[in-house]
């Protein structure tokens, strides 16, 4: 049976398109070259070696580059394969940040962790990575060793959950260690995540005091199939940036997300996006042949329409604009980000919910 929803009273369901006097900041990039540096940390009493991709506000300009430069080796001629293999207008062919770029000015920086989907990268919202390193925040990324497209073993499962989580914390461990790679204030740490590892963000932020909040896109933190019964115990706020045409969580998948929103810490967000699917806003949608839910044509659910996704460039720019707002106010206390993040934008086709502080 679907879930109804009804909208409470402490719900703002708001609209409007533009900032007020025609100016969005927070949709457009930030003042700073994008740097990007790799390293890799062990995390856990097994020893997990995790690569770790880090993007930071730089000096200078900042470059691009082919997307499978991310990785070296055998992984580096299989990444070029599979993005042969996907539509242009799906898969990003370059990234756009500079290797190894000196610092900004400005240290210390807020932190924001990244958790991938299942079965992805961790440069799979590179994009996203890239604008908010533009705004002055640094985002650090891990592979989930075993739960990458190249090394596809572990299970879907809650055990390997608090691996994920705990993987992502590690990651927070070393980048807040005296010697860090970057000059981060630890006072100032969020995370976000896709899909399993939206779930993942919500395990982290209801285990790892330093991390204020988390926002979690394309997936609930709280249903029966996975991490069931947690969302009472996450002391933190919440937010959510939900496609509405998931077909990879179903319409059932995106109903536990619309309650998860109801039941979360305030303040919280719900962001939901016409046509958009699980993959509309990664820089991975159609990758070899798969990750298509959210690439080209598709079929609604659960009535079976056919219809085309959002245009991918479009819905990484929501994704984006999302995320920079939300990470403006999470970790800098901007009032205006709060605001610009509560407008519907572009209108009637993203719809927004707020639940204010109380």
């Amino acid at each position: 049976m679907r879930i109804l929803l009804l909208c409470p009273l402490v719900v703002a369901c708001v609209g409007g398109s533009e900032m007020d006097g025609g100016v969005d900041p927070y949709a457009a990039p930030g003042r700073f070259a994008v740097g990007n540096r790799h390293f890799t940390v062990t995390v856990g009493d097994a020893g997990r070696v995790l690569p770790v991709e880090l993007w930071y506000p730089a000096r200078g300009t900042t470059d691009s580059f082919p997307l499978e430069t991310f990785e070296d080796g055998a992984r580096r001629t299989q990444l070029a394969e599979w993005i042969a293999q996907a539509p242009e207008a799906c898969t990003p062919r370059l990234a756009h940040s500079t290797k190894d770029a000196p610092v900004a000015d400005g240290a210390p920086f807020p932190l924001l962790v990244f958790s991938h989907c299942t079965e992805c990268f961790r440069f799979s919202l590179h994009s996203v990575a890239e604008r908010l390193a533009s705004h002055g925040f640094v985002v650090a990324a891990p592979d989930h060793v075993e739960n990458t497209r190249f090394d596809a073993t572990a299970p879907l499962t809650n055990a390997f959950l608090s691996v994920r989580a705990a993987d992502i914390s590690g990651v927070i461990d070393a980048m807040v260690a005296p010697g860090a790679p970057l000059p981060i204030d630890p006072s100032r740490i969020a995370a976000f995540g896709h899909s399993f590892g939206a779930v993942t963000t919500a395990k982290l932020v209801e285990k790892d005091a330093r991390v204020r909040a988390g926002l979690l896109i394309a997936a609930p933190a709280d249903s029966p199939f996975l991490n069931g019964g947690a969302l009472p115990r996450v002391a933190k706020p919440l937010s959510f940036l939900l496609a509405r045409e998931d077909n990879s969580i179903s319409f059932l998948g995106n109903e536990f997300i619309r309650d998860n929103f109801t039941k979360a810490q305030r303040p919280t967000w719900l962001v939901e996006v016409e046509n958009a699917g699980h993959w509309t806003f990664s820089d991975i949608a159609g990758l070899g042949g798969a990750y298509r839910p959210g690439c080209g044509d598709g079929l609604r659910d659960p009535d079976g329409g056919a219809f085309t996704y959002l245009d991918n460039a479009l819905g990484r720019s929501i994704a984006q604009r999302t995320m920079t707002a939300w990470a403006s106010f999470t970790l800098r206390d901007d009032a205006a980000a709060a605001d610009a993040l509560s407008k519907s934008t572009p209108e009637g086709l993203v719809h927004v919910r707020r639940r204010s502080a109380p």
